[in-house]
């Protein structure tokens, strides 16, 4: 490399590492003032909106779940018909099969990926 490859190499490097400590310093700042509002909104939420929802669960819904006339829910009865095992295990092999699926299409394949010839 002749010697003015070298300057504008030198150059662009410290460029680039300027550049790396400002984005830092910007990140830094974000992730504080994103605790400060993280901070405040727990404190608002405690002071207003938690006592509010409980003086509006205390005066509106208590008295209207007070009114209902609750029963015991009579408990299912079993069934011995094998079709509901059929189904159940269906239904299982079906939950799998998305499952596997989903799990395909969102793992890293790094085979996929084609590199730049540079």
């Amino acid at each position: 490399m002749d010697r003015k490859t070298q300057r504008e190499l030198a150059r662009l490097s410290q460029e680039a590492k300027k550049l790396w400590d400002e984005q830092r310093d910007v990140l830094s700042h974000a992730k504080s003032v994103a605790r400060h509002a993280s901070q405040s909104a727990n404190d608002i939420a405690k002071r207003d909106l938690i006592p509010r929802a409980h003086d509006t669960y205390r005066d509106t819904i208590e008295p209207t779940l007070a009114h209902i006339p609750w029963r015991q829910v009579a408990a299912p009865q079993k069934s011995s018909n094998p079709f509901v095992y059929v189904l159940m295990a269906i239904g299982a092999l079906a939950l799998g099969l998305m499952g596997y699926a989903a799990w395909q299409t969102l793992r890293a394949d790094d085979d996929l990926w084609v590199e730049d010839e540079d």
